[in-house]
């Protein structure tokens, strides 16, 4: 009975350690977040809302005092109600899964030679770049949305009415 005993509590042990260890992240993918600069890019992910935002206030014709208000809540809202080292973590622990311990290695190596470094440094500004053309694109094709919900809404929601 003692030999049963401690066997199961070895084997809780371990599951626990196993779960323990699947929420922890490893030192590889520490280290990897912390070379991509995972924290300023997410500071620099709110800047690629920024066209998103100014388009909304330009369709509003907010004045330029009310464009700063605007904008504050914005900045407000991710710099309190975020939780940044949560969402980092929540990140790390994909990297975790996603990559084996020698891929995080080689991504480590690559962001620490010049190009992973430039890559790092313009990565922002080009998810920018793409986030603001696939907001045009999208005004610019919004009628022909429009058109697609309109005609699915009268076929399968106002015609049940």
């Amino acid at each position: 009975m003692k030999k049963f005993i401690s066997t199961a509590v070895l084997c809780i042990g371990f599951s626990v350690a196993a779960v323990h260890a699947a929420d922890t992240p490893s030192k590889e993918a520490r280290e990897l977040m912390s070379v991509m600069r995972m924290e300023q890019s997410m500071m620099d992910g709110f800047d690629a809302m920024l066209p998103m935002i100014e388009a909304q206030a330009q369709s509003w014709q907010l004045t330029p005092a009310q464009l700063e208000e605007y904008r504050s809540i914005h900045r407000d809202w991710f710099a309190k109600d975020f939780d940044l080292s949560a969402i980092n973590e929540q990140i790390t622990l994909e990297y975790d899964k996603t990559f084996s311990e020698s891929e995080l290695q080689d991504l480590i190596n690559f962001y620490n030679t010049p190009t992973g470094q430039k890559t790092l440094n313009e990565m922002p500004r080009l998810m920018q770049l793409g986030a603001q053309i696939g907001f045009q694109e999208g005004q610019k094709k919004e009628f022909l949305l429009k058109e697609k919900v309109k005609a699915f809404y009268e076929e399968n929601v106002a015609s049940k009415k």
